[in-house]
Formats: C-alpha cells, structure tokens, sequence
C-alpha cells in the first residue's frame, strides 16, 4: 500500500487541465498499487488522488448487497463522481472539467500526502490551515505517540 507523505506546489494548466503529480509522490506507490489514479471528490471538496488498483481494493472490501438497500444507495456517488485519470509520460494527469466545477479549487495548489491518498488544494488555503495548525502541533504529536504507545490521550 502506497504511503503518501509530504506536500507539493503545483499549478493547473488552465487551458488543458492538466496538473504534474510531483515524481516524489509517483515514487510513493506501492507497484501493486497501480499506475494510475482514482480521482474522488473529498469530503471537504477538494479533490483527492488514489491509486487505482488500491481504490478498487477499498471498494471491494465494502460489502455490497446485490438488493438495494440504504447505505448502498448514499454510497452511489462515491463511484458515480469518481473518475480515471491516467498519468502521461511525464507524470501529468488531465483533471475532468466536472470535477473542477464541484470542487474547491484554484490554478495554484499544493498536493499534500494524507496516508493512503494524495489530496489537491488551493494553495493559500492550505497555508492558512496549516498557520491553524501550527499553534496546537506539538501537543498533537504527543497525543499521536501515546495512541501508538497505546497509553492514555488527552491528559
């Protein structure tokens, strides 16, 4: 499984649409992986980049009633907004005009490794969450560590 870490400045071609995914990023995935990407909109609109082998992975292990149900039919758009992009020779992948419209979005952005995925947002609103951050970061890594040292949080 790919582990995405770091974060990247990048522009979007407006003209075509296209934005480079950083050679340090592409280098993160794991072969098994795939080669290309999955491109799903966040919860928080921005865009988010999977691996494609991996995604369909993740949609494989959610069980699926072949009966319509409920969760099934919330999870529809999960799959229905999602789309392939498939990276050229030089690691750019062509961002669909739909998935711009719905998401929040601007020419120049930062991609940033989240764990499992790669997640496109505007630059400066990405600096502005990290300045948020920043104040209250070092207490988030002790709690981090004492969740792996499987201790208390929180005191």
């Amino acid at each position: 499984m790919a582990l995405f870490v770091g974060e990247f400045e990048q522009s979007i071609d407006q003209a075509k649409h296209r934005l480079a995914i950083s050679s340090a990023l592409r280098e993160q995935i794991d072969e098994t992986d795939g080669g290309n990407f999955i491109l799903v909109l966040g919860p928080d609109r921005h865009l988010w980049l999977y691996p494609d082998q991996y995604y369909r992975r993740l949609l494989t292990s959610m069980k699926q009633s072949p009966l319509p149900d409920r969760q099934s039919r919330r999870m529809h758009l999960l799959t229905a907004m999602a789309r392939v992009v498939k990276t050229d020779s030089q690691g750019r992948v062509v961002l669909p005009e739909k998935s711009l419209q719905r998401a929040v979005i601007s020419q120049d952005v930062t991609l940033v490794g989240v764990f499992d995925h790669i997640e496109i947002w505007p630059r400066e609103e990405w600096e502005r969450h990290v300045d948020e951050a920043l104040p209250t970061y070092g207490e988030m890594l002790y709690e981090a560590s004492e969740r792996a040292a499987g201790g208390p949080t929180g005191e």
